[in-house]
């Protein structure tokens, strides 16, 4: 919106569909902050029970449209609620990958732990923090992934399916990283026509080649494919992992059976059984964030808190 510099007040913004969160601002790791609140009446020390929401894509703080829906739930079961700054945040997932996001979520862990008396995490990843929780789960820092007792998939889709479903010029981008990649220029920008944001050459692989650093849900992966990628989510044996899958996301191919995908994606993080860790929460007519479909944003919210209550 542009505030005229006179001639009158400007008109009124429109209320945040995404609410307002009181809490604290405290930096992790050098430059990288994070927002912590604590449910009312809390004194110190603080709740020893984390629940860290990590978004996808240009997400930062509050990135989902059930941010404080999340947050209240936690409030209730006398957890705190996290929201990180990662370098990948808003448009720095460009330059970035899951390896960085996986140190900086232990770094953010590690000083949770030490100076605000976290002892137990769960881990909401929303698109591709998604991603972020897959390679978390197997690359932070140990003590971090075992102290990490739920963790829930909101949106776990292909950006390589999706992007070869949207962008007419796929195999020509494709070409061009790979190109890059074989000259050794894999961190070099890639053209601007070729996303929607700055993005390198090894960063637009991980998210649209095929076997890329985060390629974990696409759906022409075989079982055992799935397995080798996900099964590792229930090497914790006391931890539950929710995937809520949206049946109306559109950010998936329209001829995908989103309710047989979100299947399969629970049955590989069990590491191909039916039984074992994973929890599924299919929304039938919900979109890709949760804004549209009435009652979705605080379905999901209560499942995770299910989980939660048990710890």
């Amino acid at each position: 919106m542009v505030v005229p510099s006179s001639g009158g007040a400007p008109p009124v913004p429109p209320i945040s569909p995404y609410g307002t969160l009181q809490g604290s601002l405290f930096c992790y790791d050098a430059n990288k902050a994070a927002f912590e609140s604590v449910p009312s009446g809390s004194s110190e020390p603080l709740p020893s029970k984390k629940c860290i929401l990590v978004g996808g894509l240009s997400d930062g703080l509050m990135p989902t449209p059930y941010t404080q829906d999340l947050e209240k739930e936690c409030h209730k079961l006398g957890w705190s609620f996290v929201m990180p700054i990662l370098s990948s945040s808003y448009l720095g997932f460009g330059n970035g990958d899951l390896e960085r996001d996986s140190q900086e979520i232990s770094a953010l862990m590690w000083y949770l732990t030490c100076h605000r008396s976290a002892e137990t995490f769960a881990l909401v990843g929303h698109s591709t923090g998604c991603q972020n929780a897959v390679h978390f789960s197997k690359h932070g820092q140990a003590d971090m992934v075992q102290k990490t007792k739920v963790i829930a998939l909101q949106a776990p889709v292909s950006d390589r399916e999706e992007a070869v479903w949207e962008t007419s010029k796929y195999d020509t981008y494709l070409e061009i990283a790979n190109k890059l990649k074989e000259e050794g220029k894999e961190l070099e920008m890639m053209p601007r026509a070729a996303f929607w944001a700055p993005i390198t050459a090894q960063r637009y692989l991980g998210l649209h080649a095929k076997g890329g650093a985060d390629d974990f849900f696409s759906s022409d992966w075989t079982d055992e494919e799935l397995v080798d990628r996900l099964g590792h989510m229930s090497n914790v044996s006391d931890r539950k992992v929710l995937v809520a899958f949206s049946g109306a996301d559109e950010y998936v191919p329209k001829q995908l059976d989103c309710k047989r995908m979100s299947e399969r994606l629970c049955k590989a993080i069990n590491g191909g059984k039916e039984e074992g860790v994973s929890v599924e929460c299919f929304l039938p007519n919900a979109n890709h964030n949760l804004s549209e479909a009435e009652g979705d944003k605080e379905k999901f919210a209560q499942k995770v808190a299910e989980y939660l209550r048990n710890l």
